[in-house]
């Protein structure tokens, strides 16, 4: 077992240099440079691709679509309280009242005390000690701390200042509630429970004034003797939905840290989150904590920055930035609460940096692969929300694990070593963004450095709009597995891909149609040929394109060029590239080790054409309204659908 943690941990620590290596590389190409030559990383099982630096100005992607799920009553602007409780805290010591005058004021004690009444309704505070849930003596299960509790139905808005020591428990099961924080900071007491509960099932709005900063650090660990961490499984905890939001969801709002120590999620909602134009740090600090944020039935991010680090290496269950589980289980017990949950991802805008071991998004729906199909059995039907407000009817019974990108600046970096053990089943698979379903990608500029695929759907792939920087050091950079294939209608897309057996553009032997956009793919070659392509899509062996760090070219036969791209540090024996520029019926000359000068770049893509010298001609093609796709005789053919090794991971 040490050889085994000691292995893992090399491999990790090798990963990470990987990336460090990549970031490098990308800080490089994101502003203008000199020429210098970068260096060239490898890794175990992988190797690190760097961007050749270039003079060329970087390439600022503006592409946006129409946000989606926008629901009116998600706006704080439309939540209006029927009454305000103000919370003060010092310490371990809490004092709240209501309404304005701040001579109310009463101090929490061990006995149950009344602020006062909102929508007619008592609001009670009371300092709760580390107890488990016992429903036969009517105890509820409580944490070392206080518990604000409104029995009521009117909407009630918490203010939160100062600091302190203890569990927050905002109970209101049936109320809609906004917790305003004040630059208030929350630590759990001595690793018992969350640092922050609510047991609302409706909305939750979390408010953070600009100008403000708050913590929230939840001290459990896994496996914590002589504490009681229970069953809420986030150090901000919610049945209901989350909505993280500045005053208004158009205005910028102030900073949120959430810590976790290693006990399970940062934020945890069994409804879904919300994000709206705050600054949102949530992080994973602890090896035995998992993911940043995560929910049963989807998450929106309107806006804001957004930043989430997950250091947790638990086999089998290493920290993910943004994970959809689709499905609630308490693991504590091992028992399914077949709760189907909707499992989506959609992010409109903002501003989002994940380090991740695990994966950097996912809609995962936890029994997807056995059970999403099965519908005959009597499960609960979801619950959420978003059923009435979003969602179709056919979502309180049927999962739809997709992800949907409209625009925002996403940056993704995964470190784990990919493994799969075949006896237990136990596996990491650290993709940048997955979809058990669909992924639509329509705007936005994304940029991913992972150890496994890149990007990853069960279902098909459809890229109409932004800009995509897709890199994978041990397995493919865009990889589809759903009828549909890879659908390319417009956008910018780097992908690279190039440990063998792997590629740049992977479904298998499904359609890779392309339509439009300009993109560039480095790979093997096992690659999956392009099809039913209605703009001109070139396949080329690397004897034609280059070798690393040169920039190769395409020009017409006024010598125009049409197509440039600088090679990076680890070339692949194939590229995949398509532009609008190369029309049909037209011969075109591909030029390796060319000169080039101006020009504007997306990691060496170039969107606007610089002007060539010199160079090498290779060869010279051309396509045709019948044929729009051009493969070079020693390109090779699409070897079909295959996967590369993994190691066996632990307990093998």
């Amino acid at each position: 077992m040490k050889k085994t943690k000691l292995f893992l941990k090399i491999l990790m620590a090798v990963a990470v240099a990987f990336l460090i290596g990549c970031a490098e590389s990308y800080e490089e190409n994101s502003t203008s440079s000199s020429n210098s030559t970068p260096q060239t990383v490898t890794t175990t099982g992988g190797t690190t691709v760097q961007d050749a630096t270039s003079s060329a100005e970087t390439y600022i992607c503006e592409d946006y679509a129409e946000a989606s799920a926008v629901i009116q009553a998600d706006l704080y602007e439309n939540f209006v309280a029927d009454g305000t409780v103000y919370v003060n805290f010092d310490g371990t010591t809490v004092t709240a009242y209501i309404g304005e005058n701040s001579s109310n004021a009463v101090t929490a004690t061990s006995e149950e005390q009344s602020l006062g009444k909102i929508s007619d309704t008592k609001v009670t505070m009371i300092l709760s000690s580390n107890t488990l849930e016992d429903e036969a003596n009517g105890i509820d299960e409580a944490s070392n701390g206080v518990i604000l509790q409104y029995k009521g139905s009117g909407k009630i808005k918490y203010v939160l200042s100062g600091s302190y020591t203890g569990t927050v428990f905002i109970k209101n099961k049936k109320a809609d509630a906004a917790v305003v924080l004040n630059n208030a900071n929350i630590t759990s007491d001595s690793g018992y429970g969350p640092a922050l509960r609510f047991s609302s099932q409706n909305r939750t709005f979390i408010v953070i004034p600009a100008g403000t900063e708050s913590t929230i650090t939840d001290t459990r660990v896994l496996n914590q003797s002589g504490t009681m961490y229970d069953d809420k499984k986030g150090s901000v905890y919610a049945k209901g939905a989350l909505i993280f939001t500045g005053e208004t969801s158009t205005s910028v709002g102030g900073t949120l840290s959430v810590v976790n120590k290693g006990y399970k999620h940062a934020i945890y909602s069994k409804d879904y989150i919300r994000i709206a134009n705050i600054t949102l740090n949530s992080t994973v600090a602890g090896t035995t904590g998992r993911d940043c944020l995560r929910s049963l039935n989807g998450v929106v991010i309107d806006g804001g920055t957004i930043n989430l680090t997950g250091k947790g290496t638990i086999t089998d269950d290493e920290s993910v930035g943004i994970k959809v589980e689709g499905e609630d289980e308490d693991e504590d017990t091992q028992t399914v609460q077949w709760n189907r949950g909707c499992g989506f991802v959609i992010i409109n805008d903002g501003k989002i940096t994940i380090n991740t071991v695990a994966k950097g998004i996912t809609a995962h729906w936890k029994s997807s692969e056995t059970y999403i199909g099965n519908y005959a059995d009597d499960e609960d039907s979801n619950t959420s929300l978003l059923l009435s407000t979003f969602l179709s009817e056919t979502s309180a019974t049927r999962p739809n694990p997709y992800i949907e990108i409209n625009g925002g600046t996403i940056d993704i970096t995964t470190t784990g070593t990919p493994y799969e053990n075949t006896r237990t089943g136990e596996k990491c698979s650290p993709e940048g963004i997955e979809a058990k379903g669909d992924l639509t990608i329509n705007g936005g500029t994304i940029t991913l450095k992972c150890t496994d695929d890149a990007i990853n759907a069960s279902g098909s792939i459809y890229i109409n709009g932004g800009a995509i920087y897709a890199c994978s050091s041990q397995n493919d950079a865009i990889d589809a597995n759903g009828s549909n294939g890879i659908k390319i209608t417009g956008g910018t897309i780097v992908a690279i891909g190039v440990t063998t057996p792997e590629c740049a553009f992977d479904c298998d032997s499904y359609p890779f149609s392309i339509t439009g956009g300009l993109l560039v793919g480095l790979g093997t070659n096992n690659y999956t040929s392009p099809k039913n392509c209605s703009q001109s899509t070139v396949v080329l062996s690397n004897g034609y394109y280059g070798s690393a760090n040169t920039t190769m070219a395409i020009t017409d036969s006024s010598g125009n060029v049409v197509f440039a791209y600088k090679l990076p540090s680890s070339v692949g024996s194939i590229m995949v590239l398509s532009s609008p520029e190369i029309k049909t019926g037209t011969t075109y000359t591909v030029k390796s080790g060319v000169t080039v000068s101006g020009g504007t770049a997306f990691h060496n893509l170039y969107t606007t054409l610089p002007e060539i010298s010199g160079g090498t001609s290779s060869t010279s093609f051309s396509t045709s309204t019948s044929n729009y796709v051009y493969t070079a005789s020693n390109a090779g053919q699409n070897m079909g659908p295959q996967e590369g090794g993994r190691p066996q991971g632990p307990g093998r």
